[in-house]
């Protein structure tokens, strides 16, 4: 049989075009007409030899050879019951021969175009290979429509590719695409900008408020904390699917279960918590008063998991506030706000900016980066390598300054990204960065300004005036806790021997010596 086929495929290929002619056939019966479209073979040709492996038909098939004004007896009549079905969703092949025909995308990005609109779960793919769209897909769709931007169509990509194709091709110059493309996109852009509630409203269409579905969600604990928008009382729910029996603060307490949410009913606004099913509980103070956000009014959460816990305000930690170093790509625990009056705002400006390399970790041949932090003890410059096995390099930084941060646009020398550097500690393998002081008023020798922006590797006066130690391997320095007021440069009265080498402490037992030295060592 493979013998036949492949003498018969190559004898087909030396015989003639077969000949053919799309053909529609009116018959006539009585008053009735009925109406065939198919295809009328005049000559096989090919077709002959290569039978039956290839057949040559449309519309209803293969029609016979008749003349204008033949008479036929038909054989039968059949009457059969049928309705009209919608076209069958387009394939993966179907889509590629579109793309290609409207001058999307290139042989090597097609492929990549298709598994974005699925990664992004735009449309999602059958058994049959074939394309259905999403709810997501379709809200999309319908929102960018609403703006004025059928942006569901190939015309603005198909536009820009051919622009792309002629400057490859030498016909047109980079310069001349590049300024009309970039100002249409940027036209669409800022179109979708103003007009985003549409997007919002066309996936309100289609998804249910997040909370609202109480199929999806059981309620872990009523009256739970206060709403920042009506200053009614929110319902902490948590989504079905593993919650597990037992009472309402029993699942609240679990580490089991889907994601948990803040409900307000009056205003049908819903919050999520963080991930991970920590333990979350409403934030109070000393006197049992609700702890609430100065930016927003939503009563703080406590959310605890292994012992660790800190607070999040439930608006700010999905919409960051900008101007107290909120950032929309990420969460916003209150641990990053720097807002100046709120007791749990314990973030720093600049402090997701590495200050300089561990040289702890870069000994160990570990990378991570030291940043300014702050806590209830005052600011600090600390390794960003935290866990189990958490870098022990610290510098506490004076208490006599009111705000430290790693500022932007600073006199001096600067980086790619505005920041202060110091030539002195910087090369080429490593970038130290300058630190900002502000002072509180009259905590300071009198030599020293308001504002001071310096290095802390570097400054010998700064080390010896506020007591600023520079760690070395093996050895912690612990947080003082006395005035670091120092009585001006020259002055006996420096702080605890600050700059020098004495004052040694074991961050294993407290002991005055070295780490590599500690009597622990040896017990077992």
């Amino acid at each position: 049989k493979i013998y036949s086929l492949v003498v018969k495929h190559y004898l087909a290929c030396c015989s003639r075009d077969a000949v053919g002619r799309e053909t529609e056939l009116s018959l006539k019966i009585a008053s009735e007409e009925f109406v065939a479209k198919g295809l009328m073979i005049i000559e096989r040709n090919w077709l002959e030899i290569y039978q039956p492996w290839e057949r040559w038909s449309t519309g209803q098939g293969e029609l016979p050879k008749v003349a204008v004004g033949s008479r036929i007896t038909p054989t039968s009549l059949i009457m059969k019951d049928g309705q009209t079905n919608p076209p069958q969703p387009i394939s993966e092949v179907e889509l590629i021969a579109l793309m290609d025909r409207n001058g999307i995308g290139t042989d090597a990005t097609i492929a990549q175009h298709i598994t974005t609109i699925i990664d992004r779960h735009y449309a999602e793919k059958d058994g049959n290979q074939r394309f259905h769209p999403t709810k997501l897909g379709i809200a999309l769709v319908e929102g960018y429509n609403s703006m004025g931007y059928q942006l569901n169509k190939p015309d603005l990509r198909r536009e820009m590719e051919a622009e792309c194709s002629a400057v490859a091709a030498g016909r047109k110059s980079k310069e001349a695409v590049l300024g009309p493309v970039l100002a249409k996109m940027l036209d669409c852009f800022k179109k979708a900008n103003e007009e985003v509630t549409k997007l919002d409203e066309a996936v309100a269409r289609h998804f249910s408020k997040l909370g609202s579905n109480n199929s999806q969600y059981i309620l872990l604990q009523a009256n739970f904390s206060l709403c920042g928008n009506c200053q009614g009382l929110t319902m902490l729910k948590q989504q079905t699917g593993g919650a597990g029996r037992g009472s309402n603060r029993q699942r609240n307490q679990g580490n089991t279960g889907g994601s948990k949410v803040l409900h307000c009913p009056t205003c049908a606004q819903s919050h999520l918590m963080p991930r991970y099913h920590q333990q979350v509980y409403p934030a109070v103070n000393p006197g049992n008063e609700p702890l609430t956000c100065p930016i927003c009014q939503f009563q703080l959460v406590k959310c605890e998991n292994d012992g660790n816990s800190y607070h999040i305000c439930p608006k700010c930690y999905s919409d960051p506030p900008e101007n107290h170093g909120g950032d929309s790509s990420t969460d916003f625990p209150c641990s990053k706000c720097t807002h100046p009056s709120c007791s749990m705002a314990t973030g720093t400006r600049g402090g997701d900016i590495e200050v300089f390399p561990c040289p702890f970790c870069s000994a160990s041949g570990t990378k991570a980066s030291v940043n300014l932090k702050r806590s209830s003890n005052g600011y600090r410059l600390s390794c960003s390598n935290g866990g189990r096995d958490r870098c022990q390099f610290v510098i506490w930084l004076p208490k006599a300054a009111r705000d430290i941060s790693v500022e932007d646009n600073s006199e001096g020398n600067v980086d790619n990204n505005g920041q202060s550097v110091c030539q002195n500690c910087s090369n080429q393998s490593r970038l130290v960065r300058k630190i900002k002081f502000i002072w509180k008023m009259g905590s300071v020798p009198p030599h020293y300004d308001r504002e001071l922006i310096t290095c802390v590797l570097c400054d010998d006066h700064l080390k010896r005036d506020m007591g600023v130690r520079i760690p070395s391997m093996n050895q912690v320095q612990p947080r003082r806790t006395g005035n670091t007021r120092g009585g001006g440069r020259g002055s006996n009265n420096r702080g605890s021997n600050a700059g020098r080498g004495d004052g040694v402490r074991c961050f294993k037992c407290g002991g005055p010596h070295y780490a590599s030295a500690c009597p622990t060592n040896q017990r077992r």
